[in-house]
């Protein structure tokens, strides 16, 4: 599938087979993120993989909103995407530190290898990172910044024009004064 088809297969998944994802996918779905760029190549990105119930229930206690089923969504599997700031590269001028776009390029990429693989995903930034730094026990100086929730996608009928009609239109995307 090219990446064209794949942007846009993919949408936010909240119902998810109750069956779990196989290591070979999980292992494939954590190498993304792990080649995934970042500045200045520090890779200040680390990933809690949330594959256990135990873990999943820890992720779900972020968000008590979205539990279901004892995970985020009744997802079989989670990633909790954290940075390290003070290893991200920061710019001298303004001193904008790195660390949130480089866990939310990993967070991309391995949303779409989880999608070019045939799962769901949900992207999750409503959640308490303070939470997520007390259930996962995360040391000092590291940063939960996204949720990423994985799993087989329950059968459900996408509307394509429904879908295209909650897109940005082209000319507005491309003029920052729109």
């Amino acid at each position: 599938m090219g990446f064209m088809d794949l942007a846009m297969k993919r949408y936010s998944v909240r119902h998810y087979e109750q069956r779990p994802v196989e290591q070979e996918k999980i292992d494939a779905i954590v190498e993304a993120g792990r080649l995934a760029p970042t500045a200045h190549n520090n890779h200040p990105v680390r990933v809690v993989v949330c594959d256990t119930p135990e873990r999943l229930a820890k992720a779900a206690l972020c968000e008590p909103r979205f539990e279901r089923d004892g995970s985020i969504f009744g997802a079989p599997l989670a990633f909790v995407v954290c940075a390290k700031p003070d290893v991200a590269w920061t710019r001298s001028y303004d001193d904008m530190n790195s660390a949130p776009i480089d866990a939310s390029i990993v967070c991309d990429q391995t949303m779409m290898q989880a999608t070019d693989l045939g799962l769901g995903t949900c992207w999750v930034c409503a959640f308490d990172p303070e939470v997520a730094k007390r259930e996962f026990n995360l040391p000092e100086g590291v940063e939960p910044i996204n949720i990423l929730v994985a799993g087989y996608a329950q059968p459900r009928e996408l509307d394509p024009e429904r879908r295209e009609a909650r897109r940005i239109p082209l000319a507005e995307f491309t003029d920052v004064n729109a």
